[in-house]
């Protein structure tokens, strides 16, 4: 038992001594400890942008794609088309005009 305690002791001494050098290596092990957690961190945060920017480009082209069919739609000759044959519309005659003036 007394030797355990020589021994614990000793190596208690033979910190305390170079006591400089143990808080040097606790702090270059805290350091790459920390890398390691913000390498990981980065990682993910740009694995997660990728994914948001694909997402947004995915959206950008779908918007293309509606706007494309909005102005498709709305296209004069379409109404036109569209007033004539489902709604049976007709352009008036001039005899037939009114032109109504706003006080």
């Amino acid at each position: 038992m007394e030797r355990r305690l020589n021994l614990a002791f000793l190596i208690l001494m033979d910190l305390k001594r170079h006591l400089f050098q143990v808080i040097l290596g606790l702090a270059i092990l805290g350091s790459a400890m920390t890398t390691i957690v913000v390498t990981d961190d980065t990682r993910t945060v740009t694995a997660e942008l990728n994914k948001l920017q694909s997402v947004s480009d995915d959206l950008e082209v779908e918007w293309r794609h509606l706007v494309l069919e909005q102005n498709a739609l709305a296209e004069h000759s379409r109404v036109s088309d569209i007033a004539k044959v489902k709604l049976e519309m007709k352009r008036p005659k001039p005899l037939e005009e009114k032109m109504i003036s706003l006080p």
